[in-house]
């Protein structure tokens, strides 16, 4: 039977949930049920989904969700989200809120849906607040985000730290792909080349990893240049591959100050229905992402010594840093959602 998913995104600002939702065509044993959008302008990410998902002839609905945090925090927006997209001024959506969908979608058939959250948390905190039952109904809940190895509270759990507790409190059965671990499945521009002769979007892939590198670079100049890591991607395998990660089942703790603002630890625990990736092989993460995007195997030799830690790391966690920093010092986010 193949496997029940839903995918909760943010797509727009950095390339990697564009990468995601590019390696749907090859994805075996998958059976996507709808894609949800939260944080910031969720009409212009449902429209750039609906556009996406058209562009590769894959049908799915799509469903816009919480705009505003939890938390009440300022949403971070770069300004490009959307841009070059073919399309998207007339691309539409489903009606109906994404927070609704996903409820009725995991009460469909209890214990079977798999929700891969790969932006702020907040609608899915919205669905465990709206229908108690939804946080035993969700099989698992896969979530790209947090940070284990620095003080750094990182994006996705910081932009909604409300959203976030309430999550990882629930019970729910939860896998966390965190950022120490993302950072080691490096993306540079001769793989974006490569991308971009692969995959029928390669091109506008390509065009945005550019205008993300660009931003980053005027808002964060001391980082690496021309080079990502694979968030998001790294978060969808560890469902469809999960054999090339280790995981910790962990106890988290909450770092608070007078708020909380994403800041975790985690104690191995091995009665926690949290489970948290704190090893991979980056040479083979790197390669099936390059794979499921359509690069032959010849592309795929790498740096695998790059071990997540280092001058190339704290420049990384430095540049997501400045980049939030710049963004919200800057009100450099649309109005009027």
């Amino acid at each position: 039977m193949p496997t029940r998913l839903v995918i909760d995104t943010d797509i727009g600002t950095d390339v990697d949930d564009l990468w995601t939702l590019a390696m749907l065509p090859r994805l075996d044993g998958v059976a996507l049920e709808a894609i949800t959008t939260v944080y910031g302008d969720t009409d212009l990410r449902a429209r750039m989904v609906s556009a996406v998902l058209g562009a590769m002839d894959i049908t799915v609905p799509v469903h816009a969700g919480c705009e505003q945090p939890l938390s009440g925090r300022p949403v971070m927006w770069a300004g490009h989200e959307g841009d070059g997209v073919p399309g998207i001024a007339e691309a539409s959506y489903a009606s109906g809120d994404a927070v609704d969908v996903l409820v009725e979608l995991a009460a469909r058939e209890p214990g079977t849906l798999n929700i891969l959250a790969i932006g702020p948390l907040t609608n899915i905190a919205t669905a465990i607040a709206r229908d108690p039952a939804f946080r035993t109904n969700v099989g698992r809940l896969f979530i790209m985000g947090g940070e284990f190895k620095s003080d750094w509270p990182e994006h996705n759990f910081r932009c909604d730290a409300v959203a976030t507790e309430a999550v990882l409190r629930s019970g729910m059965d939860i896998t966390i792909m965190p950022f120490d671990q993302t950072i080691r499945v490096l993306i540079d521009q001769a793989d974006v080349a490569r991308i971009a002769l692969a995959h029928p979007l390669g091109a506008l892939m390509a065009e945005h990893a550019h205008t993300f590198w660009t931003w980053l670079a005027g808002v964060a100049p001391n980082i690496p240049r021309n080079i990502s890591a694979a968030h998001d991607p790294a978060a969808l395998l560890t469902l469809v591959q999960p054999h090339l990660f280790t995981v910790t089942p962990m106890a988290m703790q909450f770092d608070v100050d007078e708020v909380f603002e994403g800041r975790l630890r985690g104690t191995p625990d091995p009665t926690s229905s949290i489970q948290v990736v704190t090893d991979l092989d980056p040479d083979a993460v790197r390669s099936a992402f390059l794979k499921a995007l359509g690069c032959p195997d010849s592309f795929t030799d790498y740096r695998g010594a790059f071990a997540g830690d280092g001058p190339t790391t704290d420049a990384l966690r430095q540049s997501e840093r400045d980049a939030e920093a710049t963004a919200e010092s800057a009100k450099a986010r649309r109005v009027g959602w």
